[in-house]
């Protein structure tokens, strides 16, 4: 098997910002040409990497609204976390469970409900490290193959003859990679449930409005005061006050406890979802800080909770 398999050497620099590696597959010599693959419904990657980190594989679509040429994050995107082995190992992927993330779909003004891939529009398939990856330490990943099965066909993609197979190490793609794995993990419930007021005052409404479109957003990874004041309507010196004197907090740190409440009951009831899956879902863009706020929150580590099998 590994005759047959590409294979790479990397080190993620600790000093860019945002890093990742990866591999690009495209399936035509014209990278952006599209192919419909409605007829496909599993795919399996045959692989083994360095155990201390963490892969996602993915699917890009194009979205004739959306896409911009050559500009990655436009793409509707989805895909699934895998762990690594050492040793060879088949990850099966069911095609017909993937689902664009609730972030993309926010940040495009997309309806919820608009989560299709577009599986007769995909542009390329890919293969990355994730931002559970460590940064400055040697890294390894082979790959031997990638098949793509359905009722009327069976793809093999044998790496070592795949000419349009391409690793490039430190940014294979020059965005912030906010993955969402949607195939095990249903989307994120509020948390906080709040009463219904009758508003006396402009202030009333303006709390009641704040509050309701933090609980609605929280995770989404783009959120900070600003998008907050724009959609709600008032000013960033309005949401903080009204923030301190409901919850003595400042907005970032209402909306990093709204996200560690949420991972804490999504680690007990989601047993089959990664807990870097759960840190993306609930709106964290780097894992250590996610285990860091945890830890410091419920003064144990999300493993820890794993292990309790209860929410805190």
């Amino acid at each position: 098997m590994s005759d047959s398999a590409i294979s790479a050497e990397f080190k993620l620099s600790g000093k860019a910002n945002w890093y990742n590696a990866g591999v690009a597959i495209v399936f035509d010599k014209n990278a952006n040409k599209l192919v419909d693959l409605t007829d496909f419904n599993k795919v399996t990657v045959t692989l083994k990497c360095s155990l201390t980190n963490s892969l996602y594989f993915g699917l890009s679509a194009h979205d004739e609204k959306v896409t911009q040429e050559n500009i990655p994050i436009t793409y509707r995107s989805s895909g699934v976390f895998i762990n690594c082995d050492t040793e060879w190992r088949e990850v099966v992927v069911n095609l017909d469970s993937l689902e664009v993330a609730p972030w993309w779909l926010h940040k495009f003004g997309l309806k919820a409900s608009d989560n299709k891939l577009y599986m007769d529009k995909i542009i390329r398939a890919y293969l990355e490290t994730t931002y559970g990856s460590p940064r400055d330490v040697d890294s390894m990943v082979s790959i031997s193959r990638i098949s793509f099965s359905g009722q009327r066909y069976n793809v093999l993609v044998n790496f070592f003859a795949f000419a349009s197979l391409i690793w490039i190490a430190l940014a294979i793609w020059t965005i912030k990679f906010y993955s969402s794995a949607k195939q095990n993990i249903s989307e994120v419930e509020q948390p906080l449930s709040y009463e219904q007021l009758t508003f006396n005052s402009v202030r009333e409404r303006d709390r009641q409005a704040i509050i309701d479109y933090i609980a609605k957003n929280f995770s989404n990874p783009e959120i900070d005061n600003e998008s907050v004041s724009k959609a709600v309507g008032v000013s960033r010196t309005k949401v903080n006050e009204i923030l301190k004197s409901e919850y003595g907090s400042t907005f970032t740190n209402h909306i990093n406890k709204l996200r560690v409440i949420e991972a804490s009951r999504l680690l007990a009831e989601k047993s089959d979802a990664h807990i870097t899956e759960i840190a993306y879902l609930v709106g964290f863009k780097n894992i250590s800080y996610f285990n860091k706020l945890f830890k410091e929150e419920f003064g144990l580590t999300p493993k820890e909770v794993r292990g309790k099998g209860t929410q805190i």
